[in-house]
């Protein structure tokens, strides 16, 4: 799923993340402030990537370059698909070792098929079908972005013995049973309201592909497609999102995963797979961190009128929950950093490719040097 089209319904991933014990701001539209330039890397996703099936017929799109071990896997946030997420990132991995990105089912490239519905189940179980099916050999280090960080997480304590290591970049995570204990009795009216909103939306823009007789037309303020989706891209990445975002099954997918997330959240799924078991595993964390900001940032950030003082004061301290819990990661690990980027956008990795990529090459070599002290 493009970028704005994810930067429109952001409000309502983090009042579901807030539902989940992951607190966020009530709006984050300013954490997704610069568009990536044309020659971000975006090569990589502008075609189908190996194609590979999974037990249910269906096949994923894997972006795949470099050569080496471990491998490292890059999970993307809520949405799905991986050239948003990583046309910075993969292509300075590749560098150094085996990297490969995908779209989760139904997004970008890949097919839905029955895959349904799409919960952090199905999640957890078509990456490691894909990475069985792919020939992509353990050992992996997993990367994870925003909703990714749930992925990971589950990933890792159902496969320990596959992984190198994590990293978390701004990511949702369940951490232990005390988050699940304080979550709170229902989601606001208000909040509830917000999320039917944009489920018509997701509804709406799929009745519209599923009665086109050709490609959507970018319209301004078009929640389906916008010019915006489009913005800053070159011209093949630009045609092979104009014709994904027309395609019923990107919004099917889109839909099952919003409503498992607004409807069925999957945190009593994840909370059997605790304790996890992270002590000897290597894991980095990087943090958006935005600085103090008076009232009037305040609510450009988090779309909250100046003079609704408590919303902002709501806001802010939500926002720092959200940071603190992110840290709290490293309590897991024996061997774990934390780096606290000062942006404000999202996609942390987007902000410092060049320092995330740096951390991910230092957990390649210390599993190498493990492997072959004389390296």
């Amino acid at each position: 799923m493009h970028q704005s089209v994810i930067r429109r319904i952001m409000r309502s991933l983090l009042l579901l993340l807030l539902a989940q014990v992951i607190q966020l701001p009530a709006s984050a539209t300013a954490l997704l402030t610069r568009r990536p330039s044309a020659d971000d890397g975006y090569a990589i996703f502008e075609h189908p990537g190996k194609m590979v099936r999974l037990r249910g017929g269906n096949r994923l799109s894997m972006y795949c370059i470099g050569e080496g071990r471990p491998t490292v896997i890059l999970e993307t946030g809520f949405g799905g698909g991986a050239y948003a997420d990583y046309h910075k990132l993969e292509p300075l991995v590749g560098r150094f070792t085996r990297v490969c990105s995908y779209d989760r089912a139904g997004y970008g490239f890949s097919e839905l098929g029955h895959d349904l519905p799409r919960d952090l189940r199905h999640d957890v179980l078509d990456l490691h079908d894909l990475l069985k099916a792919s020939g992509e050999p353990a050992p992996y280090i997993l990367v994870g972005h925003s909703d990714g960080g749930h992925i990971i997480g589950a990933y890792s304590d159902l496969y320990p013995k596959q992984l190198a290591g994590l990293v978390f970049l701004d990511a949702a995570v369940l951490l232990d049973k005390k988050q699940l204990a304080n979550a709170p009795a229902a989601i606001p009216a208000a909040e509830q309201a917000f999320f039917n909103q944009q489920l018509t939306q997701i509804r709406g823009c799929l009745a519209r592909t599923e009665k086109a007789s050709g490609l959507l037309t970018p319209r301004a303020g078009d929640y389906c497609l916008s010019p915006e989706d489009l913005k800053g891209l070159p011209p093949a990445m630009r045609q092979a999102v104009i014709e994904q975002l027309s395609r019923p099954d990107s919004w099917r997918a889109w839909l099952s995963e919003a409503e498992q997330h607004y409807d069925n959240p999957s945190d009593r799924w994840e909370e059997s797979l605790l304790p996890h078991r992270w002590r000897h595993l290597p894991i980095r964390v990087f943090i958006a961190s935005i600085p103090p900001l008076s009232d009037a940032e305040a609510s450009v950030v988090f779309g909250i009128p100046a003079a609704d003082r408590k919303a902002l004061a709501e806001a802010r301290a939500g926002r720092r929950e959200w940071e603190n819990l992110q840290a709290r990661i490293c309590e897991f690990s024996e061997d774990c950093r934390t780096f606290r980027i000062p942006t404000m956008k999202h996609e942390v990795q987007n902000a410092v490719p060049q320092q995330v990529a740096a951390q991910i090459e230092g957990l390649v070599e210390q599993w190498r040097r493990a492997r072959d002290p004389q390296a």
